[in-house]
């Protein structure tokens, strides 16, 4: 399956099937899911993750879902207690886009149907083929075979333009192409329990809404982050910004999430790449000033005085 032609023939289908905007977000977030799974013809993605993503409760993400199945865009298989499973339907087959077969190769004779004789008339606007003959015998030449040297011998058989010697050069391997995969694949490494309760303790610890047990709704957000690509670190450090953030007077924001809040809408929001310490602030005035690139360009740099005649 093409990404690109996917999303083309898609938009054009959608001129003549409207959708509502959530129903076409769902099935834009299920092919780039797709595609970052590197196009297995079925995959799954958890409901949180696609609340997540649309920013919408799960009844709407299985409204929007039954949307999709009805209009043939989607597959879809209920696993109960596990993720479910889709399978992405061609928009572009449907709409005529699809790749022709593949041919049976030919031969270019005169049995083939692709031949055409020297004064054949098509019958059609363009010229017929017409095969330079000679002009006293008619017949059409053949390719002039190799003449021997002065010596009585051919000349050597070379190769490309590099190779000086005149002979065919060695076999060499096959050059690696590109790589096709997808940049930016999901973390496929299926977290353990210790990680679960790494996260867990360390929320309890920053002491913003202490939980006696770990749940397993709990758990499950924290799967569904983890397989979104978010490492165990990167969760830490925004529960430590969401905390600083939650905890410090300069700051304006006071709501306080419970752990699967957090996880299904402050992680965005408190994760280190976002700066949620300086995009919360009370007065952005008081924050710190960064040189160019986020790091002081002048460090290691040491002031000394010194007299003209040193310059």
């Amino acid at each position: 399956m093409n990404y690109l032609r996917e999303i083309n023939a898609f938009v054009d289908w959608l001129e003549t099937n409207p959708l509502d905007a959530i129903t076409q977000a769902l099935w834009f977030h299920l092919m780039a899911i797709n595609n970052k799974c590197n196009w297995p013809e079925w995959f799954a993605v958890a409901n949180l993750t696609l609340q997540a993503r649309l920013g919408v409760d799960k009844k709407t993400v299985i409204k929007h879902r039954n949307i999709l199945i009805q209009k043939k865009l989607i597959e879809y298989k209920n696993q109960s207690k596990t993720a479910g499973r889709y399978k992405m339907l061609s928009v572009s087959a449907r709409m005529g886009g699809i790749n022709p077969p593949p041919r049976e190769p030919q031969e270019y004779g005169r049995g083939s149907p692709l031949y055409r004789w020297p004064e054949e008339n098509t019958g059609g606007n363009s010229p017929p083929l017409r095969v330079a003959e000679d002009p006293v015998s008619g017949n059409i030449p053949l390719e002039p075979e190799p003449t021997a040297g002065a010596g009585g011998n051919f000349p050597p058989i070379r190769g490309p333009a590099q190779d000086t010697g005149g002979s065919i050069p060695p076999n060499r391997p096959p050059t690696r192409g590109p790589d096709r995969s997808p940049l930016d694949k999901p973390n496929q490494t299926k977290p353990n329990e210790e990680d679960l309760y790494t996260i867990f303790r360390h929320w309890n610890a920053q002491r913003i809404i202490t939980h006696r047990k770990l749940s397993d709704k709990q758990k499950g957000h924290i799967r569904a982050r983890l397989a979104e690509g978010y490492t165990v670190d990167e969760i830490l450090e925004a529960i430590d910004n969401y905390a600083a953030v939650l905890h410090g007077d300069e700051y304006y924001w006071t709501h306080r999430w419970r752990l699967d809040e957090f996880l299904l809408h402050g992680l965005d929001r408190f994760k280190s790449a976002s700066d949620p310490r300086t995009n919360f602030l009370k007065d952005k005035s008081k924050a710190p000033r960064r040189a160019q690139g986020g790091v002081n360009k002048y460090a290691g740099y040491a002031n000394r005085t010194v007299t003209y005649h040193d310059l």
